[in-house]
């Protein structure tokens, strides 16, 4: 009898609930939209006229998720960016295109907050470290060394919600927008006037970079800690999402 008990006991500690505390994920992400940059200079300037161009993210994702509405996204995603801009230049009669393009590694860190219907926000920081970068003017392409910046830091918000989901994996989909909260023109291009230095101005205005872009986000559950039924914790392999 006693035998029997100790087995009930030990059963009934190793028998996990569903609902862990700590659980983590990982993952891929792909995002496409709008990219570009702000410069209120440019925008004010009846000379310039903007383009909507877009742009492909693809990346890693970790989630961490705390109890059963908080979470913590970090996320590792490689962008071209690219914003071209058509100068009216009327003293030659002709138009001449700035294209700027900078390949991107951008990292993220968000809060995210989910409600019991499935749908989720998210808050946080990321940061662009620029690899390369390459800007022309109509025809000549330009050297941009030292013009710019090496990283930039922007603010984040999204909405999102799942798609399904199963023991071992969860589909999400979401929007966010971006805006770089930092100048990505260095103080040596703010002397040459970059991104514009065919133009003069008035004063200086820093040029943001923003995106607008929806994503699709798949996870897979790693695990997570967990309380038994008889008061301890233990880890346990697979997806919370059940």
């Amino acid at each position: 009898m006693k035998k029997a008990n100790l087995l009930i006991l030990l059963f009934s500690c190793v028998t996990f609930s569903l609902s862990a505390q700590l659980w983590l994920e990982v993952g891929g992400k792909a995002m496409f939209g709008l990219t570009g940059y702000l410069n209120s200079n440019i925008a004010n300037d009846n000379s310039h006229e903007y383009k909507l161009n877009t742009a492909l993210t693809y990346g890693g994702v970790v989630g961490l998720n705390i109890g059963d509405h908080s979470g913590i996204n970090i996320e590792a995603l490689f962008t071209k960016h690219q914003q071209d801009i058509t100068f009216l230049d009327n003293l030659v009669g002709e138009n001449f295109v700035n294209s700027l393009e900078w390949d991107a590694l951008d990292l993220y860190l968000l809060y995210r907050f989910y409600t019991n219907g499935g749908a989720f926000f998210e808050l946080g920081p990321k940061m662009t470290a620029i690899r390369e970068i390459d800007q022309t003017f109509g025809p000549t392409r330009l050297d941009t060394e030292g013009k710019y910046e090496d990283t930039y830091y922007s603010a984040v918000a999204g909405l999102g919600s799942f798609l399904f989901g199963s023991e071992i994996s969860t589909f999400k989909i979401g929007m966010r927008l971006e805006y770089a909260l930092t100048d990505m023109v260095s103080s040596e291009g703010e002397k040459d006037g970059f991104p514009a230095f065919y133009r003069s101005y008035d004063s200086y205005k820093p040029t943001n970079p923003f995106r607008a872009t929806i994503y699709l986000e798949l996870s897979f559950g790693v695990g997570g800690i967990a309380k038994s039924t008889c008061g301890r914790r233990g880890f346990v392999f697979g997806s919370r999402y059940r």
